[in-house]
């Protein structure tokens, strides 16, 4: 067992050397010998670990998105109303990846999903998290009498992802600003929910003070 815990840990460090690397010099500079450097290993060494440098991105990949997953899973507290934890979610799905390099290494790697099946699975999966913790929102929000949706909840669901993902990438291009990219989710899940954009707003900027104020 000791000796399986000390080879995690050490799969673990090659798989943050390889975040270091994607998020510092991009996905394509993320080499195996590159990625053996910035372990202080060699690179033969890496692949005793890993079998190839496909298994290395995807192991980068997975710890980034369950990161950003544990963060979004934070947001929608429970013990929120529904109105509340919908702020909170937006806000997290948005902008809790740029407070370190989640966001940039998941977006690095997002076209490796297009050819390599596990980056596809790591892909879905993180999606299909993000749907259904809207999804649940959106349900309390109805049974509360809150929302008062114009789509089929799963549809709004998927298309709030789906624009924060978009939106997400400009951020990370410098072409939009974080605080832009909240203003327009915020209005399309007023406009889907029947919610006052208002309403959606205050509670954004009323979360984002609580925490700058921690």
């Amino acid at each position: 067992m000791a000796d399986l815990s000390k080879r995690e840990v050490r799969r673990r460090a090659i798989a943050a050397a390889a975040q270091a690397v994607a998020a510092r010099d991009g996905a394509e500079a993320a080499t195996l010998r590159a990625i053996a450097a910035e372990a202080g290993m060699a690179p033969n060494a890496v692949l005793y670990y890993y079998g190839s440098l496909a298994e290395i991105t995807a192991a980068a990949v997975e710890a980034s998105s369950a990161r950003f997953l544990a963060r979004l899973a934070e947001a929608a507290d429970p013990a929120m109303s529904p109105t509340v934890r919908l702020a909170a979610v937006i806000s997290a799905g948005t902008t809790a990846g740029l407070e370190d390099d989640t966001f940039r290494i998941l977006y690095e790697y997002w076209t490796h999903s297009i050819r390599d099946a596990e980056h596809r699975r790591i892909q879905a999966e993180l999606i299909r998290t993000q749907q259904a913790t809207y999804e649940q929102i959106i349900a309390d929000g109805i049974q509360a009498g809150e929302f008062f949706p114009v789509l089929e909840p799963a549809k709004i669901a998927r298309t709030l992802v789906a624009q924060e993902d978009g939106l997400v990438m400009d951020v990370l291009a410098g072409t939009a600003s974080s605080e832009d990219v909240l203003d327009l989710v915020a209005s399309l899940a007023s406009a889907l929910l029947g919610l006052g954009h208002d309403t959606l707003v205050d509670h954004i900027g009323s979360l984002a003070f609580s925490r700058s104020g921690q």
